[in-house]
């Protein structure tokens, strides 16, 4: 494994403890047999000590953050400027109607898509509070779900019930990803990761369990802006109007909506 791959790449971790998660997260997906014990391993440390670093039981001081960054290949100046943990968690007071609305540097925590895919699956009649059942069922690393579970419980969006099982304790249950007017790294990486789950849908998935179909059409530019917020109205309202006594599966709706034709100022 490649350590120096950090050392000219752009962070967008916001602490270090993000910063090692996002790397393990990186490499399992590289690799899926990969674990954390080999995280460990390429960092000369106790795959313990790790473990509860990455799940935030043990702090991360400052000797630690160099010496596990200096292994991934950082430069001292960019570990510096990198706090080694978050100083508190962004609370959840963004909502508009029912949907609540995070802010672009929650969202920057939990913008792979399966965290939100955890939230639906704790709806499900057969769900497990078990990560190695929910690996199983989205088809992701045991790893990837025990970073997401610790992110959902620290921000507040998941929770354990008085019977230790995990619950989605979003507003209401009911959860957008950002604002339309807003748009980052993450919301665009966000937005490509559900893109390749959709064409892996069409190839893997049978068409009797599915539905792939579009519309071109002729458009006025003009009519964008509401345009948009007719088809936001329909997601919500499809979401609540078919919302299972029994849930059995998570499905994802995506409506894609955007120009073929390039603007004639840039022919």
């Amino acid at each position: 494994m490649e350590l120096t791959r950090l050392k000219s790449k752009r962070i967008q971790a916001r602490n270090f403890k993000q910063l090692l998660q996002d790397e393990l997260v990186a490499r399992c997906r590289t690799n899926p047999n990969y674990s954390l014990r080999s995280f460990a391993r390429s960092l000369q440390v106790e795959p313990s000590a790790l473990s509860q670093m990455i799940n935030g039981k043990r702090p991360i001081t400052e000797k630690m953050k160099m010496r596990l960054g200096m292994a991934l290949g950082l430069s001292t100046d960019q570990l510096r400027h990198l706090p080694t943990t978050p100083e508190t968690a962004p609370e959840n007071t963004h909502a508009k109607a029912r949907f609540q609305q995070l802010t672009l540097d929650t969202f920057a925590v939990i913008s792979d898509w399966y965290h939100y895919a955890i939230l639906e699956l704790t709806y499900v009649e057969d769900f497990k509070s078990d990560s190695t059942w929910i690996s199983q069922r989205l088809g992701i690393t045991k790893s990837e779900v025990n970073i997401a579970i610790e992110r959902l419980l620290r921000l507040g969006l998941l929770k354990k019930n008085s019977k230790g099982k995990w619950i989605d304790a979003s507003e209401n249950g009911e959860l957008t990803h950002l604002s339309p007017a807003e748009t980052s790294d993450a919301a665009r990486k966000y937005q490509i990761q559900l893109l390749e789950l959709s064409q892996k849908a069409v190839q893997e998935v049978p068409l009797a369990r599915r539905n792939h179909t579009s519309a071109t059409l002729c458009f006025d530019p003009e009519d964008l802006a509401p345009a948009i917020e007719r088809i936001a109205e329909f997601r919500r309202s499809f979401a609540r109007e078919f919302q299972p006594r029994k849930a059995k599966e998570v499905y994802q709706l995506q409506v894609s909506f955007f120009p073929m034709t390039k603007q004639k100022d840039v022919l």
